[in-house]
């Protein structure tokens, strides 16, 4: 593990290991509004995660290792957001951006599957608006809660040894890990680098793919309003992207069950010193 930036960047660690540091670091609760979690960042679940048992306690665990890594992602994607805003800002003062401001634009477009056929002076304002409701922040404890019931509390084997949290699949290619229960499965798991990485990934898919419009209505909405977005609300608009049964009603049992329900009110990341 190594320190930089105000972070605790840990390559690979035990549960035990994982736990002290926690302690050390005073991150013991998730469940209140405004709570500030340690910039501690795991690469990968604790190397003996698998042969702990399970336990309420584990979940919790489990809870505080991806907080602090779907809070990041979301720092990367308000980065970009106020990227966006300000060629808005630009755009409304000198109806014009350069060519390297519109380049930025139409990267952002295809990244977030933003289109229009409009090749007028209006288009980047057009393209500027769209992104505006699809760039932002995704509620954290859905994040961990979608994670802890696809990988069913990180002992999934993709999880485990790809670091794959949201069984993201790869179709019509060579590349991936194929399903041990389907072998002439036309479609591969996601083979990444890092939780973050997965959690990152899933964050885009959120933002970006026609399935989440629901979710993405309901967050623009309160945002409109004042109100950060509530995570079993939105929960139940992801239901047209999961074949789990009652995938709404898993979401809503965990985030009571564990005191979840305040943890998305504002929360930050604090430095480690």
């Amino acid at each position: 593990m190594q320190k930089k930036a105000g972070a605790l960047v840990v390559e690979k660690a035990t549960t035990a290991e994982v736990e002290d540091l926690f302690k050390k670091y005073d991150f013991t609760d998730f469940s209140q509004p405004m709570g500030e979690f340690p910039r501690i960042f795991l690469k990968r679940l604790p190397t003996d995660w698998a042969d702990v048992e399970d336990s309420e306690e584990k979940h919790k665990t489990f809870i505080r290792i991806l907080l602090p890594l779907a809070l990041k992602v979301n720092e990367s994607i308000l980065a970009q957001r106020q990227e966006i805003e300000q060629l808005k800002k630009k755009f409304l003062q000198d109806r014009r951006l350069s060519a390297q401001e519109r380049q930025t634009l139409e990267n952002y477009a295809r990244t977030y599957d933003v289109f229009s056929p409009n090749e007028s002076e209006n288009r980047p304002i057009i393209l500027l608006n769209a992104l505006l409701d699809k760039v932002d922040i995704v509620p954290p404890t859905i994040m961990v809660v979608t994670a802890a019931i696809y990988t069913d509390w990180g002992k999934s084997r993709l999880a485990l040894d790809y670091y794959d949290l949201y069984r993201s699949e790869e179709w019509y290619g060579d590349k991936g890990v194929k399903p041990e229960d389907d072998p002439s499965a036309q479609y591969r798991y996601k083979i990444y680098d890092s939780l973050e990485e997965s959690i990152a990934e899933k964050a885009l898919k959120i933002n970006a793919h026609i399935n989440y419009d629901y979710l993405r209505v309901a967050r623009k909405i309160g945002r409109s309003m004042g109100y950060p977005p509530y995570s079993p609300q939105l929960a139940a608009k992801m239901l047209y992207d999961s074949n789990l049964q009652n995938v709404a009603g898993l979401i809503d049992y965990t985030f009571s069950f564990y005191h979840l329900t305040q943890t998305d009110f504002k929360p930050q990341l604090r430095d480690i010193p």
